[in-house]
């Protein structure tokens, strides 16, 4: 199952019109899409070939510096759970990047309501990790891994 560049670039020009959420959809290029959500956050969205997908990522920013091994330990166990979290994965931006959280979409039969259900639950998803890599350096409260609200179900 692959999503080809033509439903792609069909599913952003609805996808915003029919998401109260979304505030704006900007268009990069011919491949690449950053959506504005009500709530001040943003979701980029690139088509990619070989396999074709989208891949839709959020920033979650940068963690202090006292909390950096802490943070970056739990990104790497949460990876590990990718049977459990529905293909969410985490990286960092580079050497001293931001976090980034990062979802493959391959439905070829993808509805622009399925992908407002992606987008939507990505968004939840990295607002709650969000507030754990810019915790405190002294808060030593996980995101609740085992839970369902920090995994992608579309």
């Amino acid at each position: 199952m692959s999503i080809s560049l033509e439903l792609a670039q069909l599913l952003m020009q609805e996808l915003g019109p029919q998401t109260p959420e979304i505030d704006a959809v900007m268009q990069q290029d011919d491949t690449n899409w950053v959506l504005m959500l009500e709530d001040e956050s943003a979701v980029a969205i690139e088509w990619t070939g070989n396999p074709s997908r989208l891949v839709l990522s959020a920033n979650l920013g940068h963690p202090s510096e006292g909390s950096q091994l802490s943070v970056y330990e739990t990104l790497l166990s949460y990876n590990l759970l990718w049977q459990d979290t529905g293909g969410v994965r985490m990286a960092i931006d580079g050497p001293q990047g931001e976090v980034m959280l990062i979802y493959d979409l391959f439905d070829d039969h993808l509805t622009v309501a399925e992908l407002q259900t992606v987008v939507l639950n990505l968004t939840s998803i990295a607002s709650i990790w969000r507030d754990y890599v810019k915790k405190d350096s002294n808060a030593s409260s996980l995101p609740p891994i085992g839970s369902e609200s920090v995994h992608l179900r579309a």
